[in-house]
């Protein structure tokens, strides 16, 4: 048994996960995930650092999906940075009233 993460130290996981899948968070981004993160541990079945990575899948295929629905070519520069869109999708935003929730 070990004590849970705290929000600082979850972000800063965060960070390393995306970086280790060749993302960035962009700055509003990372701010975001900070507020999810703050969310999210207030919720049952709060899973530190498995919450995370959680969260970091399936604001990449929210991602994937915002890119290819664009009407205009996307740089790489796009196609590695994952922006607050993505991680505003998570019913936890819209659970707590914030913002719609947006299909995955």
């Amino acid at each position: 048994d070990f004590p849970d993460y705290s929000l600082d130290e979850l972000a800063a996981i965060a960070e390393l996960m995306v970086a280790a899948e060749q993302y960035r968070l962009s700055p509003s981004a990372a701010a975001t995930v900070r507020e999810y993160l703050a969310l999210r541990m207030a919720q049952p079945r709060f899973a530190n650092a498995r919450s995370v990575r959680n969260a970091i899948e399936r604001a990449r295929l929210r991602h994937a999906n915002r890119v290819l629905a664009s009407p205009v070519p996307v740089g790489r520069e796009e196609l590695m940075t994952l922006g607050s869109e993505d991680f505003l999708g998570s019913r936890v935003f819209s659970e707590s009233g914030d913002t719609p929730e947006m299909p995955i």
